[in-house]
């Protein structure tokens, strides 16, 4: 008898043992990887591309629409603030202005020297839903404001739209934009507690305006792979556009 229960103590130790063992490893990890095998693998989202750096010199050459009265000069864009200041010296005289960049875009608004007092200008993302994302900046200022803008009624681009925004001095702002078709390029109306007017020009996914008054022009430029800009100009005085190539020195 004595062997006998020898033997049974000593499988009944094995045995639970054993079962310690086998418990103790799913507690530390073990079993937290086979169930792993079976969950979804979920990918890393890629990191977002941080804007090209725009400032430096650029020799450009531009023409007024249907490649009338060519001109080609210097362009000399430098950082200001968290915006861009723009200075163009060319064949047709000297522009200032102030611009902004979402992306691979970015716009201007800019005047005779010294008369771009109260110019400014928008640059719009537009999204799948037609939903506008926008910054916007003023001449002389250092801080760009931004713009949302939530199409309400219409199709395309034209339409009306409730806005909601951060201006450049920090301060919030609600209220309507309406966006209607004017020869080649569109006007903008906003009704944000003061009337502000417009006009622009819409180019695949995104948009930009000057505003200001009719002194105020702009411009909107899709950056290259290699630096230079492919850009189109206009202002209130006219509905038609321009053409300007800048090319980085």
């Amino acid at each position: 008898m004595a062997s006998f229960n020898h033997l049974y103590f000593d499988r009944f130790t094995y045995l639970l043992l054993l079962s310690l063992f086998i418990s103790l490893t799913f507690s530390c990890g073990g079993g937290a990887e086979i169930k792993s095998e079976n969950k979804p693998t979920v990918k890393t989202p890629a990191p977002t591309l941080a804007e090209r750096e725009i400032s430096g010199v650029f020799n450009v050459a531009g023409a007024d629409v249907n490649g009338n009265d060519p001109y080609i000069g210097i362009l000399n864009v430098a950082p200001q603030g968290d915006a861009y200041s723009y200075r163009w010296t060319t064949t047709r005289g000297s522009h200032n202005g102030v611009g902004v960049q979402i992306g691979e875009s970015t716009a201007a608004s800019y005047a005779n020297p010294g008369g771009g007092q109260g110019c400014g200008v928008v640059l719009y993302k537009i999204a799948s839903d037609g939903s506008l994302d926008g910054r916007t900046a003023m001449w002389g200022e250092y801080k760009y404001g931004t713009e949302k803008a939530v199409r309400v009624e219409g199709t395309g681009f034209v339409g009306k739209y409730n806005v909601t925004g951060t201006a450049i001095d920090g301060k919030s702002y609600i209220g309507t934009l309406k966006i209607t078709k004017d020869g080649g390029g569109y006007d903008f109306e906003w009704q944000t507690g003061k009337a502000q007017v417009g006009f622009g020009t819409w180019k695949g996914s995104v948009a930009a305006a000057s505003f200001g008054g009719h002194q105020c022009s702009f411009t909107l430029y899709a950056i290259q792979g290699n630096g230079n800009m492919e850009g189109t100009w206009g202002g209130q005085k006219s509905v038609t556009f321009g053409t300007e190539t800048a090319k980085r020195q």
